[in-house]
C-alpha cells in the first residue's frame, strides 16, 4: 500500500505569529515581485512600453505616477535583433544604462530557459526585472488535447523561478481576435494562464490608428485600475494622461509620519502605540492599528525612495512590533535581490547570444 504523505498545516495563530515582510515592489502600487503578463493587439506598442519600464526601472526612474525600486533588468527581445534594439532604445534615452541587460536569443521551457535563466542571476545578482518578449517564443511543444493543464504547468515554472529569487518577471502576450467586454477574457490562451499570474494588464485601443489606450491592470497584491495613455511618437514612450479609474486615495498618513520621525529619527514599538505618537501630532489621523499596519506595507517603496524610511516587522510573545527608521543613505533604494541563490541546478547554459548592456 502506497504510504500517504500528511498534509503540513498551521493554525491561524501561529500563522498571524510568522515574522512575514510585506510584499516587495519593483514599481510601487503597480508591479510587486512575482509573474506579471501584458498583453495586447500585434503592434500597439507593447514592446516601447516594456523597453521603457527596464529602463526607469534600472535608472530609478518614475514609471508614470509610481516610483521604482533601482535594480538591475534583463529584456529577452526574442522578435528583435540588436540592431532593431539599438535603434529602440536610442529613442527612449541618450543614456543607456549600466545596469539593463539585453539578449535576443534564448532556449525555451521545454528545454533550457530556467536554467539559463538561473546561470544569469547568479551572474547579475542585482536583477529585480526580466522581461520576455514574447512569451509565445519560449513556450514549449502545446498539447491542444490539454491547454490548460499545458498553460498552467509552462507559467507555473516561470513563476516558481520568479518567486524563487524574489524578483518580477514581465510576459509579454498577445490577445484574441475576438472582443470581449473583459479586457482579461482577451488574454490569448487558456485561463490557466490568467490562473498562474500574479498580475496582469492589458493595453487596449479603441482604434489601431488612435494615440490614446487603455492599460487595464488588476492583480493579486495590486488595486484595480485603469490608466489612461498617450503614445509620444517623438519620445516613442506612453505618458500618462490620467486615471480612468482606480485612482489611489489621498495619501494623508505619510506627511505626518515623516514629520514623526524627522524629529525621533527611529520608533519601535506596537502598531498601537505608533498610532497614538501619529494621533499626538495630527489628531485628524483615523485608522485602526490593523489598518496602519498595511497602509505602512502597502507604502514602503515610496517611504524608502521618498523619505528614506525604513521598516521591519517582528513579533514577540507578547506583540506584534514595528519598527522604523530615517536616515540619509540613497544606497536603501537599491534593491539587491535575492540572497543565497541557488546554483547547483544552473548548469553550464548561458543565454545564446550573451548578454548585452
Amino acid at each position: 500500500m502506497k504510504e500517504i504523505k500528511t498534509l503540513s498545516v498551521i493554525d491561524g495563530k501561529s500563522l498571524l505569529g510568522l515574522d512575514v515582510e510585506p510584499p516587495k515592489f519593483i514599481i510601487a502600487g503597480l508591479m510587486p515581485v512575482g509573474l506579471h503578463i501584458l498583453s495586447g493587439s500585434a503592434k500597439i506598442g507593447k514592446s516601447w512600453l516594456s523597453l521603457w519600464l527596464c529602463q526607469q526601472v534600472s535608472t530609478g526612474g518614475k514609471v508614470w505616477e509610481f516610483e521604482t525600486r533601482k535594480c538591475g533588468t534583463l529584456y529577452l527581445a526574442l522578435e528583435d535583433t540588436i540592431d532593431r534594439l539599438h535603434f529602440r532604445l536610442s529613442h527612449i534615452t541618450d543614456d543607456g544604462s549600466e545596469q539593463s541587460y539585453f539578449a535576443t536569443e534564448a532556449d525555451n521551457l521545454s528545454g533550457s530557459l530556467i536554467p539559463q535563466l538561473e546561470t544569469f542571476m547568479a551572474a547579475y545578482p542585482d536583477t529585480g526585472l526580466v522581461v520576455v518578449d514574447t512569451l509565445q517564443r519560449v513556450r514549449g511543444a502545446v498539447n491542444d488535447k490539454n491547454a490548460y493543464a499545458n498553460d498552467y504547468d509552462e507559467i507555473g515554472r516561470i513563476k516558481s523561478f520568479a518567486d524563487r529569487f524574489k524578483i518580477a518577471v514581465l510576459l509579454i502576450h498577445h490577445v484574441r481576435k475576438m472582443p470581449d467586454s473583459d479586457p482579461f477574457n482577451m488574454v490569448s490562451g487558456s485561463v490557466g494562464i490568467i490562473g498562474a499570474v500574479d498580475s496582469m494588464y492589458v493595453l487596449e485601443k479603441d482604434k489601431r490608428t488612435a494615440n490614446k489606450a487603455t492599460l487595464h491592470v488588476t492583480g493579486r497584491d495590486i488595486e484595480d485600475m485603469q490608466l489612461l495613455l498617450e503614445f509620444d511618437r517623438d519620445m516613442t514612450v506612453w505618458r500618462f494622461v490620467s486615471y480612468l479609474s482606480g485612482e489611489p486615495a489621498a495619501d494623508t498618513l505619510t506627511p505626518v509620519l515623516v514629520k514623526f520621525l524627522s524629529s525621533k529619527k527611529t520608533f519601535s514599538g506596537t502598531a498601537t502605540e505608533l498610532l497614538d505618537s501619529l494621533k499626538g501630532i495630527d489628531s485628524s489621523v483615523s485608522c485602526s492599528p490593523n489598518s496602519l499596519t498595511r497602509l505602512l506595507k502597502e507604502h514602503a517603496l515610496i517611504l524608502e525612495k521618498q523619505h528614506h524610511i525604513c521598516m521591519g516587522f517582528t513579533r514577540t510573545k507578547s506583540a506584534r512590533l514595528v519598527s522604523l527608521s530615517m536616515g540619509d543613505d540613497d544606497d536603501k533604494n537599491i534593491y539587491r535581490g535575492a540572497e543565497g541563490i541557488p546554483s547547483s541546478t544552473a548548469g553550464d547554459d548561458t543565454l545564446k547570444t550573451g548578454v548585452h548592456r
